[in-house]
């Protein structure tokens, strides 16, 4: 179950660069926006880019540590309060767009039920497979007896 909302979460998180690609596009054709408030846009959405382009990539294919690490799970809940408060800002900074706010609050709930699996209790064969938990328990007990 984790891989699949993982899987899922990947997908939106890929769909959300390519739109932020978009808007960046957008951004750099506004012409009624001062320069300097253009390029701040600018500045934020190549941040946000890069952000999210790294979530989408943690997703798919970093599922174990995301799931087993203390750093993975910090990850997993940044993006959920990012999502989640994205949501929330669609109420109190723009126009509300249903679409938006039900993207980016299904994105914030699948990662929140990801921090509902207990760290401890996650079989690494369901997460990554098990040939990669095999070699990985080879390799401890080369020259072992």
């Amino acid at each position: 179950m984790p891989r699949v909302l993982l899987t899922i979460g990947g997908v939106l998180n890929s769909l959300f660069f390519l739109l932020h690609l978009l808007l960046g596009y957008q951004i750099h054709n506004l012409t009624q926006v001062a320069a300097p408030l253009r390029g701040l846009m600018q500045a934020l959405n190549v941040g946000g880019v890069l952000f999210i382009l790294f979530f989408a990539v943690a997703s798919f294919f970093c599922q174990a540590d995301l799931l087993q690490t203390r750093l993975g799970r910090l990850v997993l809940l940044l993006i959920t309060v990012l999502y989640l408060s994205r949501a929330a800002e669609e109420f109190i900074l723009f126009k509300f767009s249903p679409l938006i706010f039900v993207t980016c609050t299904l994105t914030g709930f699948i990662y929140l039920a990801l921090l509902s699996f207990p760290e401890s209790k996650l079989d690494a064969r369901k997460v990554t497979g098990s040939a990669d938990v095999e070699s990985e328990q080879e390799a401890e007990l080369v020259g072992h007896r």
